[in-house]
């Protein structure tokens, strides 16, 4: 990585640590449980739904099915 070029573009957080943090807390804790086997798509989806849910983007995932399937959110 080049630090320098991104420190002086203004990235001021630069490290792996929150990488590893959200892969232990978003993947592993999922995916990694007891006899549990998993499709390639399968997992995606699964990572898809552990984003959403930890960034607390349900409404807009609600309202985004609701108007794709005609019910428009008031």
């Amino acid at each position: 990585m080049d630090y320098k070029r991104y420190l002086s573009i203004g990235l001021g957080i630069i490290g792996s640590g929150g990488i590893e943090s959200a892969h232990r807390t978003m993947v592993q804790k999922r995916l990694k449980l007891s006899g549990q086997r998993w499709t390639i798509s399968g997992a995606q989806n699964m990572l898809n739904l552990r984003a959403i849910d930890m960034s607390h983007k349900w409404d807009k995932v609600i309202e985004l099915a609701q108007t794709y399937h005609g019910k428009q959110v008031a």
